[in-house]
Order: C-alpha cells, then structure tokens, then sequence
C-alpha cells in the first residue's frame, strides 16, 4: 500500500551506479529486475509510480580513473553515464523520471549535513565531518545497521565504504572507529567545493540521503532499492 493512497502514488528511490567504468552482469541482472517490478507496479496494479535514480559522478574511484586517464572527472562520469544509459535501453530497461546527479546537489547535501551536526549526530573534524555513530546507535529512537545487524562494527567493510582515497590520517579525526565521513576535506588534485567547514566533497553514503530528501520532500520513500552487495555499509549508513 503507497504512503499517498489518495494519489496512488507510489514514490521509489533507486540506488544508481557510480560511473567510473562501463557497466557489468551485475548492473543488468539489478536494473532489469528492478525494471520488471516498476512494470508490475504500473502496468498491472495500475500505480501512479514515480521512480527517481541517483548517478554517483563524485567519488574516489572516479576521481582515480580520471587522473589514470588525465580526465576532468565530470567528462569521464559523464561518458560513462551515457553508455549506462545506452546500456538499459538495449536491455529494455525504462528511464527513470528523474536523474539526480551528486554534482548537482551539492548545496542540498551541505544543508542536509548541517542538520545532522544540529541534531547531535555529526560533528566536524579537522574540516571534514563525521557520523557519530555510536551516539546515534545509543539513541533510544534509533537502531543502527537495521538490514544487516550483524556487520555492525565490521572495521573492514566500513573502510571500504570510505573509499580508496581515505588518508590513513582520517581514523585520528574520528571520534569512534566506525564514525564514517558525510564531508571530507579537499585533498591535492581533487575536485571541491565550498562548505561551512572548508572546501571538500560530499561521503558518499550522505548522497542518496540528500538527493532522495530533495525529490521526495513531503512524503516517505515507497521503495529504495539497490545492490544486496552494499547492504553494509551503503544503505545502512543511508537509512542512518
């Protein structure tokens, strides 16, 4: 049953890919699954279904790619981009109605951690800010780590979810190992922005959080759907 039963309106927020290389069996096997359940939601239960998708175009494997291939990171996401899209269309796979790019909402993202820091579970560090999660795991109201319990604390698959161009220094600005970063500190040679706590670019489990915030102001999130493989601690780390 949709939140909006008076509109039978069905509101869904995919998780998209993070284009620093051509899509895989993996992405189809996703995006086509997903694709079939949208056609049940509409084409047979009749649901007025609108589907957003985010394109991951900041990112430590990106920004990585670029400089291998002595790119400006937005024309390599950019391409790659276009050939995921080539890519569903051949599958069959029907666009999503609106494409939010992490590039283009990076004054949303800003707001959206500003009011993490205002409701106690962030805090900035060195100009990069963090997660506090151990204050928010202790919060009467919430539970973290709802889709996979048992990962929680798993160091390993959290500094994974941090990215590959993590300084080692980052673990000395945290105030718990398992705190992940919403903002990080603009490193040489890397694309930036402005923030109230310095130039830097957004975490990545921050960005569906702000990009699904901005589409779906006034209701909750029918379906987010995404990779099983980033459970933990992608979408934990989101629903946080």
């Amino acid at each position: 049953m949709p939140n909006d039963v008076k509109n039978n309106l069905v509101t869904w927020y995919m998780c998209g890919p993070t284009v620093y290389d051509y899509s895989h069996m993996g992405h189809a096997k996703c995006y086509v699954v997903f694709d079939i359940i949208a056609r049940l939601l509409t084409d047979y239960f009749g649901y007025n279904l609108k589907l957003a998708m985010n394109i991951t175009d900041i990112d430590d494997k990106i920004i990585m790619r670029a400089k291998e291939r002595n790119l400006e990171f937005g024309k390599l996401s950019r391409d790659f981009e276009t050939a995921f899209f080539e890519d569903c269309a051949n599958l069959g796979v029907r666009q999503p109605h609106v494409v939010t790019r992490v590039s283009e909402y990076v004054p949303e993202i800003v707001a959206f951690i500003e009011k993490i820091i205002a409701n106690g579970f962030a805090y900035e560090s060195n100009g990069s800010v963090y997660f506090n999660v151990i204050r928010y795991s202790k919060d009467e109201a919430h539970t973290y780590a709802k889709l996979s319990p048992s990962s929680a604390g798993n160091l390993e698959l959290l500094a994974e979810g941090e990215g590959a161009l993590t300084g080692e220094g980052a673990a000395s600005e945290k105030t718990n190992a398992q705190d992940f970063a919403l903002w990080k500190k603009v490193k040489e040679g890397e694309p930036f922005w402005e923030s109230p706590w310095g130039p830097g670019r957004p975490g990545w489990h921050i960005e569906c959080s702000a990009m699904a915030g901005a589409i779906f102001p006034e209701c909750p999130i029918d379906v987010h759907a995404g990779g099983v493989d980033l459970k933990f601690p992608h979408h934990d780390n989101e629903i946080a």
